[in-house]
């Protein structure tokens, strides 16, 4: 199957946020979010496990207990059924891959 970038549905899952997936598998899917400066992800968990990196910009990431600040090229990893919360510091594109895949992320294929 062939993820083309241009024909990708953009949604906004929380006020401010910007989301395209970019490609999906079976078992897993990547996807790319656009946080604007200053907006927030609020504190969440969900039971795939998420693994991450800052393309742009600059974001504060909370995985469970643990507060980081990360810039372009950082990554992390966050288990399933784990609260996490983001804040982007600058204007910020950050590239997560979930698996198993999130169904509600899915059905925003272009197709």
């Amino acid at each position: 199957m062939i993820f083309k970038y241009d024909e990708a549905i953009e949604a906004e899952p929380v006020p401010g946020v910007r989301r395209r997936m970019l490609s999906c598998g079976n078992n897993i899917q990547i996807i790319e979010f656009f946080l604007p400066k200053g907006v927030k992800f609020p504190l969440h968990k969900h039971p795939h496990e998420q693994i991450g990196f800052i393309e742009k910009g600059r974001m504060r990431i909370r995985i469970a207990d643990e507060v980081r600040d990360l810039r372009e090229g950082d990554g992390y990893c966050v288990p399933p059924d784990t609260e996490h919360a983001t804040e982007a510091l600058e204007d910020c594109i950050d590239i997560d891959v979930f698996s198993p895949i999130r169904q509600e992320y899915k059905d925003r294929i272009a197709r």
